[in-house]
């Protein structure tokens, strides 16, 4: 089985494919993964299709669309790089 991956610009209020959330849970698999940066942190997600647990962003985010039990989970985040000024 091959796991898809997205990349996304928001966590959450999902108007077009760039909101994590705004992927329907119809077309996600157990352990897809997603990657992206919001805010000037570095998230990277996957799939639990059975979790079923209450939303609680960043660390659990729910497909707004056809969601069962399938969440997005939290795997990491780290702050983006910022190199010193010159």
């Amino acid at each position: 089985m091959t796991n898809s991956v997205y990349a996304f610009k928001h966590l959450t209020g999902g108007t077009d494919d760039s909101y994590l959330d705004y992927h329907d849970g119809n077309d996600l698999s157990d352990g897809d993964m997603a990657i992206g940066i919001v805010n000037d942190n570095f998230y990277s997600y996957y799939v639990d299709a059975d979790s079923y647990m209450m939303e609680s962003s960043p660390g659990i985010i729910s497909p707004d669309t056809n969601a069962g039990g399938k969440r997005w989970i939290l795997a990491s985040d780290y702050p983006v790089y910022t190199p010193p000024a010159v």
